[in-house]
């Protein structure tokens, strides 16, 4: 059935059929009633108003300080061509955008589509090949939490404007088409009494979208064509934007906001997109109504946003993709980061491109002895599947975790970072030593300043009863370490400091 034929009678009907109470199975138990009802919840009264000083009085929660490791869920239509160009101009997720760049241009996603669905298929026609037929919320879940990680992030909404939850202010969403499934509620339900701290990732603005002058347009003909459920609006920002977060907010209850897709007026081979350049996105409010959101309950919760929102403030920073290196930051800050090339599905990967499960570890321990967050990224099939070789690499890294997560979770920075291939984190009792790959000889020397006393006990972690024996030089601390890696080639290494009691 095509999507624009899909009738908002038959959604609600089949939302009956599951029952009233599995539909709000997964909304805090504050906002039940109001979503319920749809009347306004109370979160925008105070203590927040949206101004710098008020803001920025937020506090950073203490479980994203402590977490280190969180999952990035890229999920959407684009999850179908699945493929992304072969030099990175654009990866996958950006295919309804780069495929409007034309044959002259250096993107060869235009190419692609053409022999792949031909000139007479729009994007938006792909809609009902994302099925999620396959998705399993739990087994993500579980997958996420045997990786390690202690918070998630999903895309409700990506820069294709095609939303995972259902709202008013527009019917291009899984609910009314695709999947016909609330894609977010059901993580957020699977997630609700695990470990994992729950977020959204949402695109402020979008490529093309008719509330911001950009209609779409066939990139072959140059027509201009339907934006499948768009809901005709006057302003974008008040009418569209705010009501989709706000909806987030009080149907989810999420721990974190991740915004994106904030750029002006770019033109980045297609033409515009994400906002034209006068375009204020208001976010002080947004954040103040989630903020209020967060404290206006008998147990307030700690909450994060990003610094995406071009609001006056912040909880962390981000820097994204593959960096030649870090730096030690006084404030806290996250990294996100792909496995391969795309932030979505793409079938087009480069194998020389995606990490290694070593070289994932290695960059979660650089990270966290700067003070950041390593948030990795997944790409899941249009069916929900997430593909082998991504859950591998995730197992791999929680196998790693399991030994030596202590020298990594709830730890803080030393004064400097590291050392060469070593990295220092200091956690209760503990300091930490941790090597980006394994010496050639039988010891490992470190710095003289080291936080290592006469009585101190070394220990390596993975090798139960290795009681390491150290010396001081004058080329500073000589520490014996046994013939082999326990965590195996390849990966990083753990040796603990303790004084002596």
């Amino acid at each position: 059935m095509d999507p624009e034929d899909v009738s908002r009678r038959a959604v609600l009907l089949g939302a009956t059929a599951l029952g009233a109470s599995a539909a709000l199975g997964w909304l805090p138990p504050t906002r039940r009633a109001s979503a319920a009802n749809g009347t306004s919840t109370p979160a925008s009264d105070g203590p927040y108003v949206p101004t710098a000083q008020s803001l920025g009085q937020h506090p950073g929660a203490a479980w994203f300080r402590d977490a280190k490791f969180g999952i990035f869920i890229h999920w959407g239509v684009y999850a179908v061509p699945a493929w992304g160009d072969a030099l990175a101009y654009h990866p996958a997720e950006w295919y309804s955008y780069a495929m409007h760049i034309g044959a002259s241009g250096l993107d060869t996603t235009y190419q692609h589509h053409l022999h792949a669905y031909g000139a007479d298929v729009n994007y938006d026609d792909l809609i009902p090949q994302f099925t999620a037929a396959n998705y399993d919320p739990r087994a993500w879940v579980e997958l996420f939490e045997r990786a390690g990680a202690r918070y998630f992030v999903l895309t409700s909404k990506h820069h294709d404007g095609f939303q995972l939850f259902p709202n008013t202010a527009s019917d291009r969403n899984s609910v009314m088409m695709g999947p016909h499934r609330d894609l977010v509620g059901e993580l957020f339900h699977a997630a609700r009494n695990s470990s994992l701290k729950r977020g959204l990732y949402h695109s402020l603005g979008e490529f093309f979208s008719p509330a911001l002058d950009t209609p779409p347009w066939n990139p072959y003909t140059h027509e201009p064509i339907p934006y499948v459920g768009y809901k005709p609006i006057d302003d974008y920002v008040s009418q569209y934007l705010h009501v989709m977060v706000k909806t987030l907010i009080d149907r989810y209850d999420p721990d974190l906001l991740w915004g994106d897709g904030h750029h002006w007026h770019e033109d980045l081979g297609a033409g515009p997109a994400f906002k034209p350049k006068d375009m204020n996105w208001h976010s002080n409010e947004l954040l103040a109504y989630y903020y209020n959101n967060a404290v206006n309950r008998s147990r307030p919760k700690e909450v994060m946003v990003n610094d995406r929102f071009e609001a006056s403030h912040a909880d962390f920073s981000i820097i994204e993709g593959d960096v030649s290196s870090y730096s030690l930051r006084s404030s806290k800050w996250e990294a996100c980061l792909t496995l391969g090339r795309s932030w979505g599905y793409d079938t087009n990967e480069d194998p020389a491109k995606i990490k290694s499960p070593s070289r994932l570890v290695q960059l979660l321990v650089d990270i966290v002895s700067k003070n950041g967050n390593l948030l990795l990224n997944v790409g899941p099939r249009p069916d929900g599947t997430i593909p082998d070789w991504q859950s591998e690499r995730l197992l791999a890294i929680g196998n790693w975790l399991l030994t030596n997560g202590t020298a990594i979770y709830d730890t803080a920075p030393w004064t400097r970072a590291g050392d060469g291939n070593l990295r220092y984190t200091v956690s209760e009792g503990s300091f930490n030593i941790l090597g980006l790959t394994w010496p050639q000889l039988s010891f490992l020397t470190v710095p003289a300043d080291l936080p290592i006393a006469s009585d101190s006990q070394i220990r390596l972690l993975g090798d139960e009863g290795h009681k390491a024996r150290f010396r001081r030089t004058d080329a500073g601390v000589e520490i014996d370490l046994p013939a082999r890696n326990p965590n195996g080639e390849g990966y990083p290494f753990v040796l603990t400091v303790k004084h002596a009691r």
